[in-house]
C-alpha cells in the first residue's frame, strides 16, 4: 500500500519506496545487481531511468513486481516467482461467437489464482499466419490490470507465462506475431499492440508497422469497454 505523503509518480520514487519498505540500502542493490554505484545513484536521483535489463535486476533485488516498478496499477509485492502457478493454459472454445472460419482456433486462457483456474483472456489463433490475438475478459473487478499489454512479453524469463503452452495451440514461437487488445489507461481509447518475437533476445518487441489483421469482433469488445470507462470517468 502506498503511504500518504510519499510520492509514487516516477520510477525513482518507486525504487526509493521499495528500498525503504524492504529495508535495503543502495550498497545492497549494487551488490545484488552488479549495477555501478554511480549508475544506481543516477536512477535514484531521477536523472536517468534504468534500461529494461537493469529494471529487471532491480525488481529482482527488491523482490517487487516489475510492472509495479514501471508504474502500473498492480500490487508492489512480487507474485510472479512461481512461473508454473501463473502460467496461462489454453482451453478450446470451439463454440465461441468469435470463431469466424476454419482457419482460426478459439481458446480461453486461464491461470491458477485463488486455488482455482480463472479465465482471463480470449485467445484466437490464426494458424495460416501464425498469429495470436489476445483479448482480456472484462468481467472481473481486477480486469483493469490487463488494460495495458503485459510486460511479461518483453523479458526472456517472463514471456513463458504466456508462451509455454503455445505448442498446445499449434503456435510456433520463433515466428509468432501477437496482437494484444488493450486500452490506453490515460485516454481510455482502444489500443491494439502488435508484438514480434526475437529469437536472438528471446523476448517480444513492439512492432510499430501497419496493422491490418485485427479481429473486428475483438475491436468491438474493446470499444464497449472503452466507452464504459469514459462514462465512469466523467
Amino acid at each position: 500500500m502506498e503511504r500518504e505523503g510519499f510520492q509514487m509518480n516516477t520510477i525513482a520514487e518507486r525504487i526509493k519506496f521499495a528500498m525503504k519498505a524492504k529495508n535495503k540500502k543502495q550498497v545492497d542493490i549494487v551488490k545484488d545487481t552488479g549495477i555501478s554505484k554511480g549508475a544506481f545513484s543516477s536512477y535514484l536521483s531521477g536523472q536517468y531511468n534504468p534500461k529494461a535489463d537493469k529494471m529487471e535486476l532491480i525488481a529482482d533485488s527488491l523482490d517487487v513486481d516489475l510492472r509495479w516498478l514501471y508504474g502500473e496499477n498492480v500490487p508492489m509485492e512480487n507474485t510472479q516467482r512461481n512461473d508454473t502457478a501463473l502460467q496461462y493454459v489454453f482451453y478450446n472454445n470451439s463454440c465461441s461467437e468469435y470463431l469466424l472460419n476454419d482457419l482460426n482456433d478459439m481458446y480461453i486462457a486461464m491461470k491458477t489464482q485463488y486455488s482455482a483456474l480463472i479465465p482471463r483472456f480470449y485467445v484466437l489463433v490464426n494458424r495460416s499466419g501464425n498469429e495470436v490475438h489476445i483479448l482480456p475478459l472484462f468481467l472481473r473487478e481486477d480486469s483493469s490490470e490487463f488494460y495495458e499489454c503485459p510486460s511479461d512479453f518483453f523479458y526472456a524469463n517472463r514471456h513463458s507465462v504466456f508462451t509455454r503452452d503455445f505448442d498446445s495451440i499449434n503456435v510456433e514461437l520463433s515466428t509468432a506475431t501477437v496482437y494484444y487488445y488493450g486500452i490506453d489507461t490515460k485516454t481510455y481509447e482502444p489500443k491494439v499492440t502488435m508484438l514480434y518475437y526475437s529469437q536472438t533476445d528471446d523476448c517480444f518487441y513492439i512492432d510499430n508497422g501497419i496493422q491490418d489483421c485485427h479481429i473486428k469482433a475483438f475491436e468491438k469488445e474493446l470499444e464497449k469497454e472503452a466507452l464504459y470507462l469514459k462514462h465512469n470517468a466523467q
